[in-house]
């Protein structure tokens, strides 16, 4: 345990931990966490970034201002971030809101400017918009998800009873979950821009009858449109023929003139 006024901004590094329990309750710089199995790992306030890299099985609690994961698998986050958390390589990854709290915690997200003066206000928190550089399709839940809220752990107050400082709505899972289906609803209906097609129509029919009366009278209004065309074909063919006619004959006489005259 680091305990509050002990690190006072400084850059923080925990590395080669194994069944732990790891409380960074301070504000701090940049904070990398490397090689944790089986952990649990509490970072009050990180001012920057936090990178955890080849880290399993392991449960978080970290509010900061940017996260990075690396070669992570089954690992939880309970999180408030001022970016979008970025995953790479990693497998089963779960997030959710913040959940801890001790004494000092608000002065800690203030020093490290996480929530600017009301650091209950969530409007900054991007903890659900979570990027996965190794998710071509960028539709989201391929190799991580949204807690549930019944999923969702209690508060983790490791000094004792203390206040929760990030507040997020009860509704904040659910709507980020449905803005994430959402999301992913629209790209896979995306239609090609360059399609000149019609979109096609499907009919719904109460029996197989009136299915057979909708094809008998879609094929008596297709014969009647061909015979129509049909009719106006040979029409056409016969005017032209008869304007060719009209011209030949009356070339006749001025031909024969032309032959006497040579």
């Amino acid at each position: 345990m680091k305990k509050p006024g002990s690190v006072q901004g400084q850059p923080f590094v925990i590395d080669n931990c194994n069944d732990c329990t790891l409380l960074v309750l301070d504000h701090c710089a940049q904070a990398q966490i490397d090689n944790v199995s089986n952990s649990k790992i509490f970072i009050g306030a990180s001012s920057d970034s936090v990178f955890v890299r080849n880290c399993s099985n392991c449960t978080f609690t970290v509010a900061c201002g940017q996260l990075r994961t690396r070669d992570c698998q089954n690992c939880t986050f309970n999180l408030y971030c001022k970016t979008e958390p970025v995953i790479e390589t990693s497998l089963n990854m779960k997030f959710g809101p913040f959940n801890g709290a001790y004494p000092g915690h608000r002065g800690d997200l203030l020093d490290a400017e996480l929530g600017g003066e009301d650091v209950s206000d969530v409007n900054d928190d991007k903890w659900q918009n979570v990027f996965d550089f190794n998710d071509p399709s960028k539709t989201g839940e391929k190799n991580w998800r949204l807690l549930r809220p019944d999923e969702q752990q209690g508060l983790w107050c490791p000094l004792g009873k203390a206040e929760l400082c990030i507040i997020s709505s009860s509704n904040d899972v659910v709507v980020a979950t449905e803005r994430q289906k959402l999301a992913t609803e629209e790209r896979n209906a995306v239609v090609d821009d360059y399609s000149f097609e019609e979109p096609q129509t499907h009919t719904t029919f109460a029996n197989e009858e009136d299915q057979k009366k909708e094809g008998t009278v879609f094929h008596k209004i297709k014969a009647i449109v061909s015979g129509g065309w049909s009719i106006m074909w040979t029409a056409v063919c016969s005017v032209q023929e008869f304007c060719l006619g009209l011209f030949f004959k009356a070339y006749q006489p001025i031909n024969k003139m032309l032959a006497t005259e040579e």
